[in-house]
């Protein structure tokens, strides 16, 4: 709901979608990193308005490709994204977070919104600041984001971005 606030709390549906080993290939090459198993079975849910009309797709995605330890523990980064009817992020949330707050917060995460698939998401090109001695999360903030819209692109028939 945080994705989409005006969105029927009672009208999410959600779609499951298995990429096939091509789709799997082509995301791995497009995005430079393997997938996670969970990736390769990703689970979207599809808002709409009380009157039915569809909103846009939320996903949640954990971007690390490696763990990394803090205090002990491991560090978590959940990534919700959600993606408007034109194929733009409408809205990026961060959850479960335990290192600099300011990764979280709408001064950061704000500047992600309205990008599409063939926007810019490297931190420090065109205008985008990570967040002060965070620039591995800020990136991995941003790569969530691009792979959230290539994801939906595949999975979901949006062919034109």
């Amino acid at each position: 709901m945080k994705l989409f606030p005006d969105a029927d709390p009672n009208g999410w549906r959600i779609k499951r979608y298995q990429y096939s080993d091509s789709e799997v290939k082509l995301l791995e090459a497009e995005l430079g990193f393997e997938l996670y198993p969970e990736d390769k079975l990703p689970e979207f849910f599809i808002a709409s308005d009380a009157q039915g009309n569809f909103l846009g797709v939320a996903i949640f995605i954990d971007p690390r490709t490696k763990p990394k330890i803090l205090d002990g523990g491991i560090l978590t980064l959940e990534v919700g994204i959600g993606v408007n009817a034109e194929g733009k992020i409408s809205r990026i949330k961060v959850y479960d977070y335990r290192g600099n707050v300011a990764l979280a917060q709408d001064a950061f995460l704000n500047q992600l919104r309205g990008r599409e698939l063939d926007s810019n998401f490297k931190m420090g090109v065109g205008g985008l600041v990570a967040v002060a001695g965070e620039p591995e999360e800020s990136q991995l903030v941003g790569n969530a984001a691009r792979e959230a819209l290539l994801l939906m692109k595949v999975a979901l028939g949006r062919r034109d971005g």
